[in-house]
């Protein structure tokens, strides 16, 4: 009578201990996926792909050569500016001075302008010479926050390559030229190179060309001699005193403002991804053992110099969570077989 009594207590104690188990799983789930996602993870979720899948398929293509400090570069430059790696809008290539540089295409070029908050449109003008064969393009560019478009000319004479492009089509490639050229000017992008830049330019990591050097001409719109003299500089009649145009003015301002943001961020950016990725890394160790000692082994043992106090707060609750489980699941595992 009393173990037919004792049997419904039995089970329902039992069934208590198991809910307590699988909320404690939920628990140390949920804590994982709230932890800081890596650079990777945060371009397989923009994607949908899996990140061990992505990182294989990057590896294997677009990023194929890459060391591992140059994957999480290209990584975090391509979600910088929101760029799709698998078509293409940004890849690997080896700069010349060495490494591995993020070389955006014209398809990623486009990309990153259009998304530009400020742009309002791009037009091109075809400069020819005197016997009427092109000799330059003129990208103008124009933003909503500005009087005045952005102007930028590039010469065939000065951008042609011998490559097959050029060859075959050197009016579209030269106005791709005067197009991400224009970019540069009338938006402040740097640390991110075409691939004439990587192909020309001695580059490497953390190296920027800059825009290359532009001449600042009236097209000509009836054949005339190709204009030689130089502009007359802008200056205060009163005190001689150099004086910046509007244009140049707001495009300095541009410059030194993206400059330092962009030292900024990236500083703040590589910190940041080192600690995730530590704690990441020692999360994941723990949760792979199976004994109470032997997690509180590896948190005495581990060194928690390279995280921040939140890190290491969310590893040592981790830890804790992890060993609760153990215990639970080895206490009910006893009950079972008794």
């Amino acid at each position: 009578m009393n173990q037919m009594t004792n049997r419904p207590a039995r089970a329902a104690a039992m069934q208590r201990q198991e809910n307590a188990i699988q909320q404690n799983v939920q628990r140390i789930e949920e804590a994982k996926a709230a932890a800081p996602r890596s650079a990777l993870q945060m371009m397989a979720e923009r994607l949908n792909v899996p990140s061990t899948v992505l990182k294989s398929t990057l590896m294997n293509t677009v990023f194929k050569g890459a060391k591992d400090d140059e994957f999480v570069a290209l990584v975090i430059v391509a979600n910088e500016y929101q760029l799709n790696p698998l078509t293409k809008e940004i890849y690997a290539f080896p700069a010349k001075g060495g490494g591995i540089v993020p070389v955006i295409s014209v398809d990623g070029w486009n990309t990153i302008m259009n998304r530009h908050p400020m742009f309002d449109g791009i037009e091109f003008n075809d400069i020819p010479d005197a016997d009427g064969n092109l000799l330059a393009i003129e990208s103008v560019i124009y933003r909503k926050d500005r009087t005045r478009p952005i102007k930028v000319i590039e010469y065939l004479d000065e951008c042609k390559r011998s490559t097959e492009p050029w060859k075959m089509m050197p009016a579209r490639m030269l106005r791709h030229k005067a197009l991400i050229q224009g970019a540069r000017l009338a938006f402040g992008f740097s640390g991110i190179y075409d691939q004439d830049d990587a192909e020309v330019g001695d580059i490497g990591p953390g190296l920027s060309p800059g825009p290359m050097p532009m001449r600042d001409i009236t097209p000509q719109r009836a054949p005339e001699p190709r204009q030689t003299s130089r502009p007359a500089i802008a200056h205060d009649p009163d005190t001689g005193e150099i004086v910046e145009s509007e244009g140049e003015t707001a495009a300095r301002l541009d410059r030194e403002g993206y400059a330092a943001m962009e030292g900024r961020d990236q500083s703040q950016m590589g910190e940041a991804q080192t600690t995730v990725d530590a704690a990441e890394a020692m999360i994941a160790e723990i949760v792979a053992l199976t004994e109470v000692a032997e997690v509180n082994a590896y948190v005495r043992d581990a060194d928690f110099s390279l995280l921040d106090d939140d890190q290491a707060s969310a590893v040592r609750e981790a830890a804790a969570e992890h060993s609760e489980l153990i215990m639970r699941a080895k206490a009910a595992a006893t009950k079972e077989g008794r």
